[in-house]
């Protein structure tokens, strides 16, 4: 267990520590209630630490204490990682949103899918699928396997009507085009760890497990019996059959600390810059950031709406970004924060967001996947929160 930053740092940036303090308790009955495991909650505001707490369970049933530099599986959360790749291609000429993944993956166009563009994957709008690359379980991580099954893929929607999200093959394919456009010929794996993590200093971050990361490696447990999108056989069977090769550009085999993502989220915040380091610019952050899909409702989240007996809501997506928007719906992002906030999340586990008008940042990794809308409010309860500790300017 830790719990730093809560006193004078907190309260030299606005925050009332003893509002700050009561986080902690929330998520500590939440575990003892069995809600799911363990928690690593960090939060900044204009780049200050001002809260850091490690709760609870890496483990449950081994009754393996969470440590602060557990690593987690940080799931879709690395889609963002991927968009960060493909705008860093933007940046550079490489491709355009209005690109066609035809003009570098020719053999995409099956099935009727010669007109997809960039932008179209990004915002999930392409009109592929929830469903993963047809593969056994065990090639799921293997990129050229995937990339050959998504060539194969029918459409679902006309592409552009519809917010579908791609739980996997989308992003896969965009992973592919950054592979595709590199001029030096680089894995997958090699531009993500030479273009972002090393630059912004994520040591304890990987693409697949890296070997000396293993030990400190948070299994993927899932809590929710009745969640509809949490198949417990193959979510298990997947997280054990990845290795150091495995590449999962969409997620589910990206690797990080709290401490790390939390790097990559100043960055964002920062404008696309972070230690000296500038991975983007601002205007393309912006851009990522702003809603590309007016108040169109998302297919993603059918079920578990279904589950819960709530109506539609609006997606709210940027590209390869979640973003606040207005309203009140479920949501990993607070409800009390700006309407231009953003961030990512990742299967029933963990997120982080960005709410650029209060220069905060917020990383939340826990063990014990929920159900996805129990997944959304568990953060967005721990983010309103925050934000109502916050009492001056």
């Amino acid at each position: 267990m830790a719990n730093h930053g809560v006193g004078e740092r907190a309260e030299a940036c606005g925050f009332d520590p003893a509002r700050l303090e009561r986080i902690e308790q929330k998520i500590r009955n939440d575990i003892a209630a069995g809600k799911y495991d363990g928690a690593r909650i960090l939060v900044a505001r204009r780049g200050v630490p001002i809260l850091d707490v490690t709760v609870g369970y890496a483990e449950r049933e081994t009754q393996q204490v969470l440590k602060a530099d557990a690593v987690f599986n940080l799931m879709s959360i690395a889609k963002v990682i991927t968009a960060v790749a493909v705008m860093q291609c933007f940046e550079r000429g490489d491709l355009g949103l209005l690109t066609k993944v035809t003009d570098f993956i020719p053999e995409f166009a099956m099935q009727g899918k010669g007109q997809i563009t960039v932008a179209q994957l990004l915002t999930h709008t392409a009109g592929l699928g929830f469903a993963h690359a047809p593969l056994p379980v065990d090639q799921l991580g293997n990129l050229q396997k995937v990339i050959e099954a998504a060539c194969r893929v029918a459409l679902e929607n006309v592409p552009g009507e519809v917010v579908s999200y791609s739980a996997s093959v989308g992003f896969a394919v965009l992973g592919e085009l950054v592979r595709r456009v590199d001029s030096r010929k680089r894995s997958f794996r090699q531009i993500i760890t030479e273009e972002i993590f090393e630059p912004l200093g994520m040591r304890d971050s990987s693409v697949g497990i890296r070997p000396d990361l293993s030990s400190r490696r948070v299994p993927v447990v899932v809590r929710d019996n009745d969640a509809p999108e949490l198949n417990r056989e193959f979510t298990l069977a997947r997280d054990k059959s990845i290795t150091a090769e495995t590449e999962m550009p969409a997620g589910a085999a990206t690797y990080a600390t709290g401490s790390d993502l939390m790097r990559f989220a100043e960055m964002l915040r920062g404008g696309g810059q972070f230690n000296g380091a500038r991975l983007l610019s601002p205007a393309t952050v912006k851009l990522m950031s702003a809603n590309q899909t007016g108040l169109k409702p998302s297919t993603q989240f059918n079920p578990s709406r279904a589950l819960h007996g709530l109506p539609s809501f609006p997606a709210y997506h940027g590209l390869g970004m979640f973003l606040r928007g207005e309203g009140v719906n479920p949501n990993h992002i607070p409800v009390l924060a700006s309407s231009s906030s953003y961030g990512g999340m990742g299967m029933g586990s963990g997120c982080f967001w960005v709410d650029p008008e209060r220069e905060l940042s917020f990383v939340g990794l826990t063990s014990g996947l929920l159900e996805r809308i129990r997944h959304l409010v568990r953060f967005q309860t721990l983010g309103d929160m925050v934000i109502s500790a916050l009492v001056e300017p």
